[in-house]
């Protein structure tokens, strides 16, 4: 019989993998965010394997400089991501990306409902030479339709000694796209597992630091310790709730401006404060539920939505009262992520809840300012904190396909060879070796002045712009965590001893396109992600004391008329089949 592993909260800081919830890439390339948890190997693989990794990935095409007149210009449609907005070969990445494969990128990045445009150039069949997504249904059309190139096939026809399929492209996360996909179809990007890490290993120097960044999370709080010394908080002010509420307070009698803008003493992740879809996990209100105990599972460990748990009720409620006090306002919720990304590294934003890979805080030091984190805020009631974590080897995030309907299938397989290999992520994550980077004493990789103020123009640079190739494990290799500031904020949550850690595995590992491939589940999922954030935010920002308890019920009798709990109990089907499935017993919501 299967031993089972027990899914009840892990209550040390056990040196398990690291998950994928973390910036682009940790050589803090960008603020990205992950869609899928990647695991990696335990801790004994890790040491075992740390700096082994000697001439990983290698690019084929290292040699293969374009001759002169032989451009393929690459039509190139992301659904999201980081991607050069023109390629200019002005710039040192690009230029040299050209001269290595052969080929430009006219990039397409549509600012607003990018899978639909997508599905209709499915439909009319003008698909573009290469696709970047997340939207599993649209990833099941391309494959089920037959119109993207299976990986392996694709090298072996056009760059056949490519390390990608000569032992230098992970073997577990190949095997779980291909149970994802039912083969290998999609280059991933944000990839970090057990065979990865034997690609890559790890630095001697840094080793002991990536395993105890070990539990890491997007979602967190943040403050600017500028603001902080101008309105006399210390950091011991901001361990609880009550204490977050009265340093609040100093910041908005203050009455603080930066270079003439008036300080926002609380962003909540601005549009997307509530999170990303039906699961409502992220943003500030997901952010403050997990610190305040709030599972997605009850005590028999059945599967029930966030709304239901009296954290997430108790979220909305601190929410609200920052907002009676002042410290938040309408306009806050309505900014999309360039304008919260722009007012926290303008240095007026004090503090900022949700996903922190979100604010540009890893590129402080150029502006002058600094960040910090106190892991989790204590709620008042005593209730632990929660986190998390998917052991389940991942398939990335964003998601890349090449066309089968593509005339330039070989200079696209070119341009994966070398984004992939161990040149062309140096090239892109950090520029021009001397000018942009170099390397310590220990052999790690450091940004230089020039490299730094490159790397927050990614766009027009390139330094750090090209997501869908990112690389954790090529990240860890050459990164000193102490010189990336998204390694303390995102590891401070999970690193406190009074967090509590739990196995996630089950509930995060739900069959592809399992709600958006089922109509009626899809539709109520809309409908209830539709509702709650437009409701949610009215609760926050208008709710009086006296009335707060009948508009939250309120909120929940309108989510049971739209079905919310049918949602629920098909979710728990396939929750239930992953703990046979995973081997994994119900988890129990963490008490004290």
């Amino acid at each position: 019989m299967k031993k089972m592993k027990k899914l009840l909260p892990l209550l040390m800081a056990a040196c398990l993998p690291l998950g994928g919830l973390t910036a682009c890439g940790d050589a803090g390339q960008g603020g990205s965010t992950p869609a899928d948890n990647s695991a990696a190997g335990s801790a004994s693989q890790e040491e075992s394997s740390a700096g082994e990794a000697e001439g990983s990935a290698e690019s084929s095409t290292e040699s293969q400089e374009a001759a002169s007149g032989d451009i393929v210009n690459i039509d190139w449609f992301l659904s999201t991501g980081r991607v050069p907005s023109t390629w200019d070969q002005n710039q040192y990445v690009m230029k040299t990306i050209t001269e290595k494969t052969g080929v430009t990128i006219a990039a397409n990045t549509p600012a607003q409902d990018a899978d639909t445009k997508l599905n209709l150039m499915i439909v009319d069949g003008s698909l573009p030479d290469l696709i970047t997504i997340t939207n599993g249904t649209l990833i099941k059309d391309l494959i089920d339709a037959n119109l993207v190139w299976d990986m392996q096939e694709l090298f072996e026809t056009y760059v056949p000694d490519s390390p990608i399929i000569n032992g230098q492209f992970p073997e577990d996360i190949k095997n779980a796209l291909t149970a994802r996909d039912g083969g290998w179809y999609a280059f991933p990007s944000h990839i970090l597992s057990a065979d990865n890490l034997e690609i890559w290993g790890l630095n001697d120097a840094t080793r002991q630091r990536w395993l105890d960044a070990e539990y890491r999370s997007n979602n967190g709080v943040i403050f600017n310790r500028n603001l902080m010394e101008k309105a006399g908080v210390k950091e011991e002010d901001l361990q609880t709730e009550s204490g977050l509420l009265e340093a609040l307070e100093k910041v908005k009698n203050a009455n603080l401006e930066v270079d003439g803008g008036a300080v926002i003493p609380l962003l909540c992740n601005g549009n997307n404060y509530q999170g990303s879809g039906w699961r409502s996990d992220g943003g500030a209100v997901g952010t403050f539920t997990a610190m305040f105990g709030g599972m997605p599972v009850d005590a028999e460990g059945n599967y029930r939505s966030l709304y239901y748990t009296d954290e997430f009720k108790h979220a909305v409620k601190f929410l609200n009262t920052c907002a009676q006090r002042g410290y938040v306002n309408a306009n806050d919720f309505t900014m999309d992520r360039a304008a919260f990304e722009a007012a926290c590294r303008s240095g007026r934003v004090f503090c900022f809840a949700g996903n922190t890979a979100d604010t540009g805080f890893f590129d402080t030091d150029v502006n002058g300012f600094d960040f910090y984190t106190p892991g989790p805020v204590f709620s008042d009631d005593g209730k632990s904190p929660v986190l998390g974590k998917n052991n389940k080897v991942g398939t990335g995030w964003l998601q890349t396909f090449v066309s089968k309907k593509s005339d330039k299938a070989e200079a696209c397989a070119k341009f994966l060879d070398f984004m992939a290999s161990e040149e062309g992520l140096k090239l892109w994550n950090y520029g021009e070796e001397g000018v942009d980077y170099e390397y310590t004493e220990d052999g790690l990789i450091k940004r230089t002045e020039e490299g730094t103020k490159k790397a927050t123009d990614d766009s027009v640079t390139g330094v750090g712009a090209f997501w869908a190739f990112c690389n954790q494990n090529f990240d860890r290799k050459y990164m000193d965590p102490s010189t990336d500031k998204g390694v303390e904020p995102q590891s401070a949550y999970g690193a406190n001893e009074k967090t509590v850690k739990y196995d996630s595995t089950a509930l995060a590992n739900l069959p592809g396109a399992y709600v958006e491939s089922d109509t009626a589940m899809n539709n109520i999922a809309t409908a209830v992600e539709n509702y709650a954030s437009t409701t949610l935010v009215r609760i926050i920002l208008d709710a009086k004391d006296d009335d707060f308890d009948q508009l939250y019920s309120d909120f929940m009798a309108q989510l049971e008329k739209l079905e919310l709990p049918k949602l629920d109990a098909y979710i728990n089907e396939a929750v239930q089949e992953n703990y046979t499935t995973y081997g994994y017993e119900k988890p129990l919501t963490p008490v004290n």
